[in-house]
């Protein structure tokens, strides 16, 4: 079967991500992080994202604007399933030129995105209006934090599913 012929599938399950949020918590990395001191050269973390369908409600399209100890990272995010692998994906594109890609899955409230030198686990909680953020990274084959946050949802609408730019609300 070719890639025309293959029928996409939609990911409502997705729907939790959709929405407005804010979230703090603490970035670590560099130099000076190790096994030892894992959570090394912290600095504080800031950011807000929103996450809404594209057209069609095949993807839903997620865009970040960080600041990690003042620093600027901002991501844009394409999640969907991949009816190729029958799974779930994530590309992610930043403002530093780095791309990567990532397997989603999930149990119930918790969700697992894998990549081959960082991964995260998100936990939703408080009837999926908070995130719960682990991230870890793999900087010399160990993995490590990267950052700990919680996002907050700052919409008025649980269970919102917006769709396209028109929706998103800056």
């Amino acid at each position: 079967m070719s890639d025309l012929e293959q029928v996409p599938r939609k990911s409502t399950e997705l729907d939790v991500f959709v929405g407005e949020w804010h979230a703090t918590g603490m970035s670590y990395g560099g130099a000076d992080q190790s096994e030892a001191e894992p959570r090394a050269n912290g600095v504080p973390w800031v950011s807000e994202h929103s996450a809404y369908w594209y057209t069609g409600e095949f993807f839903l399209v997620q865009d970040e604007r960080a600041r990690p100890g003042g620093a600027t990272l901002d991501m844009l995010w394409i999640l969907g399933w991949d009816a190729r692998l029958n799974r779930l994906f994530a590309r992610t594109f930043e403002n530093h030129g780095y791309y990567r890609d990532y397997d989603v899955q999930h149990q119930g409230d918790t969700w697992v995105i894998a990549g081959a030198t960082e991964r995260a686990t998100i936990e939703f909680r408080n009837g999926n209006r908070e995130q719960v953020i682990a991230w870890e990274w793999k900087p010399n084959g160990t993995w490590l934090p990267l950052c700990d946050r919680i996002a907050i949802r700052v919409d008025d609408a649980p269970g919102q599913t917006a769709v396209g730019p028109g929706a998103r609300r800056r």
